[in-house]
């Protein structure tokens, strides 16, 4: 489901590469990277977060409005993208939010450099394989099976029916397309670097990881080895909530969020 909201739609040009952008808010910038399954828009999230940051949500390279540069093949080249993106956008002290493929682009640029970051906010983060469990199949199954991996509770998703309607053949142009980069980015190793935690025992800035308990995809376990991978972090689990609690427990999330970066010096 894509939502635009009052968030406005630019472009922006990153080495040759014009990037899609949503963009609203004002005060200090958030970088917010979305997951595998492509760029949503702007969410109710995004707009709640703008009332005290601006907010930046870019289509990563290959999804959605966003061309592929001919050099990204792998997580780490995306992440390189990113923090040219970074400069681009003359962005200073920033914080960086990503959720599930997001989340572990933002632990790799956090691992790369974090000179420049404020803060680093993992949500049901991609990029660590767990000890117990695994990390569920969701590129060789159906829409509707990703769906019930996604939700807890489909109840609690504001306008689920959004989520199940059918998709004009643009969309599913864009759905394709979003699933063969995600896949080209993340089948092997599947949605994970195993040198990833030695990389983040490098991240010093203040971190949140946030997970939904009942996550069907990526295992609260995960949020655990990211929590004991980075040091000045701290670990908010979701009650009743799945693989995206920004969605099912807005509220919660947001409240999270904000008060973690209230802690912020």
């Amino acid at each position: 489901m894509t939502t635009t909201s009052s968030g406005t739609r630019t472009t922006i040009n990153v080495a040759g590469t014009e990037v899609e952008m949503f963009t609203g808010g004002s005060g200090p910038p958030l970088l917010f990277l979305h997951g595998a399954g492509g760029n949503a828009g702007w969410q109710r999230y995004h707009e709640e977060l703008s009332a005290s940051y601006t907010v930046y949500v870019p289509s990563q390279p290959g999804f959605n409005g966003t061309e592929r540069p001919d050099w990204v093949y792998t997580i780490n080249d995306v992440c390189h993208f990113n923090l040219q993106l970074v400069q681009a956008l003359g962005l200073e002290n920033y914080i960086l939010m990503g959720s599930s493929m997001g989340g572990w682009v933002s632990a790799e640029m956090a691992a790369m450099s974090d000179s420049n970051l404020r803060a680093l906010i993992l949500v049901d983060a991609a990029g660590i394989k767990p000890e117990q469990g695994e990390i569920a199949e969701i590129f060789m199954v159906s829409a509707q099976t990703r769906l019930a991996q996604r939700f807890y509770d489909t109840s609690q998703v504001e306008n689920y029916d959004q989520y199940t309607r059918e998709l004009t053949p643009e969309e599913q142009v864009t759905q394709h397309s979003n699933a063969e980069m995600a896949s080209r980015l993340c089948w092997r190793p599947y949605l994970h670097n195993l040198s990833l935690p030695h990389y983040l025992a490098k991240v010093n800035v203040p971190s949140l990881i946030v997970w939904g308990r009942q996550d069907a995809i990526i295992p609260v376990e995960c949020g655990e080895l990211f929590e004991k991978a980075i040091a000045n972090s701290s670990l908010k689990i979701i009650d009743n909530c799945g693989h995206s609690p920004a969605i099912e427990k807005r509220d919660e999330f947001v409240a999270a969020v904000t008060g973690f970066l209230s802690t912020l010096a």
